[in-house]
C-alpha cells in the first residue's frame, strides 16, 4: 500500500506519500456507454506528519524591562499533497526588534505512482513558525548594562571573560555574546571561530544561576538558523549538558532559555536522534505532562510551577522531533505523551482558547504522529483487515465478486467495525472519536491557518489507507460527527495550504460509496467551484486541482443526474486547461481521467457535447485513456 522510502525532494519541502492511483485509467468498460463507470476511485491524500521544524527565536537580554515581540507570517509549512500525511515545520527569524517567521524546508515522502490515484498522507510537518515572547532579562542582566562598555567590549574579550574564575565576569561575557549574536548574524561565525561554543557549554555546569541563564541564552542565539553552530554544540556535548541542567533546575528563566535552545537544535535532522534519546524523556516528564492537566495519578508536579512559555518551547521541540521516523515511533510509545498533548488541546477547546499559542504545536504533533498510523502501529483495524481479505478471497474463489471489480472495495469487506475504547490511552487516542471531535471543533473555532491545516492533515492521515480504518474514520467524520460542512469551508480559505489539506481530505473520503450521497449534497458545490475558479498562481495549485478532479469524478459518477448540473462551462474549460498543463502532470492526468469517465456516461456525455466536446477533441485531450475506452464500445 505504501512505498516505504523516505527521501528528500528538491526543495526538502515535506513528506508526501503517493500510493493510490488504483482504478484510474485501468478500468474495464464492458457495459454500454450509458452505464456509469464504477464510482469510488482510490485517489487518496494522506497528510503525513507535519514536521515541526521551528526555531523559536533569538533571545536578547538587555539591562531592563521586558519586550514582547510580535510574529509576522507564521504558519505551518509542510503540507501534504494529495491525500498525504503531513509533517509540520516551523521556523522563525528575528531581525532587531521585528520577528518574521518563514518556512523551513522539510522532507517529503515520495512514492512513485503509476497511473493510479495516490493515497496521499498528510506529511510530517516541522513547525514553521513561532509566536515567541522575546523577553529581555529582568534579573541578573543589570551586570551587562552597568559594567560592560559596549564601545570597548569585543567578542574576543567576551570569550576571554568566559574563562574567568569569577562568576560575575563569566555572566558578563555570556550576556555580551547573547546580545551581540541577537543583533549581528556575522557574530555567530566569529564566536565559532574563536572556540566560544565549547566555553559556553562548559558554563552550563556552573552552580551560579545567572551564569547558567546567560550561557543558555547565548547558545540559543548562536545556534539560531546556524547549522554549523548546532553541530558544534552537539560535538561539545551541549545537548546532554542542556538536558541535564533542565532536569535539575527549577528556575523559570533558565528553563525558558534551555527549552528555546532545544527547540532551535531540533530543527536540524542530524541532531534529532540524539535529541529523541536525551531530550524527549525530560521534556515529556518534566514539562509536557505536568503542565498539560493530564494525570495518571503518579505525577507529583503541579502545573503552576511550569511557565506557559516553557511548555510552548517544549511542544515546539517535540513538534520537530515528531517529523522524524524514529521520533514518531518513539513518541507514540512514550507513556503519557499523547495523552497529555491531546488533553491540553481538548482543555483549550473547552475553555474557548482555540488559538492559544501552544495549541498549534500540540495539533501538529498529533498530526505528525498520525502519519502512516495504520501501517506502523498495530491497532483494532489491523486484524480486521486480515479478516476482510480472507472474506474477499473466499468470495472471489466462489465467484461472488464480479470479475470487473479487480480489487476489494472499501465498503465490501463484510466485517463489522470494532468498538472504540471507552478510555483511550496512548496511540489509541490518535484514531478515537474524541480526537476527531477535537479536530472538527478547532476547524470551527480557530482563526490560525496552521492549526486548521494541521487538523485537516491529521484527518487526512486517518482516511488515507485502503483498509478499514479509512472507511471507519471517513464515516465517523462525515456521517456521525457531521464534519463535511466544516471541511468544505476550508476550501474557501485564503491560504492555499489550508485549501490543499481540505481538498486532499475530501478526496480521501470520496473513495467510499457509503458517503457519496451525503458528500454530493454537502461538498460537491464547493469542490466544483474550486475546480472552476481556482487560480494557478500558488505552489499548491497542482495538488489542489488533482484532489478536486478525483473528488468530483467519484461524486458525479455516483449520481450523474445530480452531478450534471455542476458541469459548467467554466469548470469544463478549467479541466481542459489542466489536460494541457505540462507543469502539473498529476493534475493533467487526473483531468484526463475525469473527462474520460464523464464521456463514458451517456447522460453526462450529452452535457459535454453541448459544451462543444466531440470524439476528436476527447481523443486529443484524454489520449490513451479515451482511446482505450473507445475501443471497448
Amino acid at each position: 500500500l505504501y512505498n516505504g522510502t523516505l527521501k528528500r525532494d528538491v526543495e526538502n519541502r515535506r513528506y508526501s506519500s503517493y500510493s493510490q492511483m488504483e482504478g484510474w485509467g485501468s478500468k474495464h468498460y464492458s457495459k454500454p456507454i450509458c452505464s456509469p463507470a464504477r464510482a469510488g476511485s482510490d485517489y487518496c491524500f494522506v497528510q503525513n506528519i507535519k514536521s515541526s521544524r521551528s526555531e523559536p527565536d533569538l533571545y536578547c537580554e538587555p539591562p531592563r524591562g521586558t519586550l514582547r515581540k510580535s510574529q509576522v507570517g507564521s504558519r505551518a509549512e509542510h503540507k501534504a499533497t494529495l491525500n498525504r500525511q503531513s509533517i509540520y515545520s516551523s521556523c522563525s527569524t528575528q531581525q532587531g526588534t521585528t520577528r518574521t517567521s518563514k518556512k523551513m524546508p522539510a522532507r517529503a515522502l515520495s512514492c512513485p505512482s503509476s497511473n493510479k490515484p495516490d493515497v496521499v498522507y498528510a506529511q510530517p510537518m516541522m513547525s514553521c513558525k513561532q509566536d515567541m515572547v522575546y523577553g529581555q532579562a529582568q534579573s541578573g542582566s543589570k551586570i551587562c548594562g552597568d559594567e560592560i562598555d559596549g564601545g570597548t567590549m569585543t567578542i574576543q574579550k567576551a570569550i576571554q571573560l568566559l574563562c574567568s574564575s569569577d562568576d560575575k565576569y563569566q555572566a558578563m561575557g555570556a550576556y555580551f555574546l547573547q546580545h551581540t549574536c541577537f543583533q549581528d548574524e556575522s557574530a555567530k561565525q566569529e564566536v565559532y571561530r574563536l572556540g566560544g561554543i565549547a566555553k559556553l557549554v562548559e558554563l552550563l555546569r556552573s552552580t551560579n544561576q545567572n551564569v547558567q541563564r546567560a550561557a543558555a541564552g547565548a547558545l540559543r542565539n548562536l545556534v539560531f538558523k546556524n547549522p554549523t553552530n548546532k553541530i558544534e554544540t552537539r560535538r561539545q556535548n551541549g545537548i546532554r549538558e542542556c538536558v541535564s541542567l533542565l532536569r535539575r533546575t527549577g528556575n523559570t528563566e533558565i528553563q525558558k532559555q534551555l527549552t528555546g535552545l532545544l527547540w532551535n537544535l531540533s530543527s536540524t535532522d542530524e541532531l534529532k536522534e540524539e535529541l529523541i534519546q536525551e531530550a524527549l524523556p525530560v521534556l515529556t516528564d518534566c514539562v509536557i505532562i505536568p503542565f498539560s492537566g493530564w494525570s495518571d495519578g503518579t505525577c507529583n508536579r503541579t502545573r503552576e510551577i511550569i511557565d506557559p512559555e516553557v511548555f510552548f518551547n517544549a511542544t515546539g521541540c517535540l513538534r520537530n522531533l515528531s517529523s522524524a521516523d524514529m521520533g514518531r515511533q518513539t513518541m507514540r510509545n512514550y507513556p503519557g505523551l499523547i495523552d497529555s498533548v491531546m488533553t491540553y488541546a481538548q482543555n483549550c477547546v473547552a475553555s474557548n482558547r482555540p488559538d492559544d499559542k501552544s495549541v498549534e504545536n500540540c495539533i501538529c504533533i498529533l498530526h505528525n504522529l498520525s502519519y502512516r498510523l495504520d501501517a506502523e502501529v498495530p491497532n483494532k483495524y489491523t486484524q480486521l483487515n486480515h479478516m476482510a481479505r480472507s472474506v474477499y478471497m473466499d468470495k472471489t474463489l466462489t465467484g461472488c465478486f464480479n470479475s470487473r471489480s479487480g480489487k476489494m472495495e472499501n465498503d465490501e469487506y463484510g466485517v463489522p467495525l470494532p468498538e472504540e475504547d471507552f478510555k483511550p490511552k496512548g496511540p489509541s487516542w490518535l484514531y478515537h472519536s474524541d480526537a476527531i471531535r477535537t479536530y472538527l471543533s478547532l476547524m470551527d473555532q480557530s482563526k490560525k491557518d496552521a492549526t486548521l491545516e494541521a487538523c485537516a492533515g491529521a484527518l487526512q492521515n486517518l482516511t488515507a489507507s485502503r483498509g478499514l480504518m479509512s472507511n471507519a474514520m471517513s464515516q465517523l467524520i462525515g456521517l456521525k460527527e457531521k464534519g463535511l460542512p466544516r471541511i468544505a469551508r476550508l476550501l474557501q480559505s485564503n491560504s492555499s495550504e489550508v485549501v490543499r489539506s481540505g481538498a486532499s481530505l475530501l478526496s480521501n473520503m470520496s473513495r467510499h460509496p457509503v458517503l457519496h450521497k451525503t458528500m454530493a449534497h454537502q461538498v460537491l458545490p464547493d469542490v466544483s467551484r474550486l475546480l472552476s475558479f481556482q487560480s494557478g498562481n500558488t505552489n499548491s495549485y497542482g495538488e489542489i486541482m488533482t484532489s478536486a478532479c478525483y473528488t468530483l469524478r467519484n461524486l458525479i459518477m455516483s449520481n450523474p443526474h445530480l452531478g450534471k448540473s455542476y458541469l459548467t462551462s467554466n469548470m469544463l474549460n478549467n479541466v481542459v486547461s489542466l489536460c494541457r498543463n505540462g507543469s502539473c502532470p498529476k493534475a493533467a492526468e487526473a483531468a484526463r481521467l475525469l473527462l474520460t469517465d464523464l464521456w463514458s456516461n451517456r447522460e453526462l456525455q450529452s452535457v459535454l457535447k453541448q459544451q462543444g466536446f466531440d470524439k476528436n477533441m476527447m481523443g486529443s485531450l484524454a489520449g490513451t485513456a479515451f482511446r482505450t475506452l473507445s475501443s471497448r464500445f
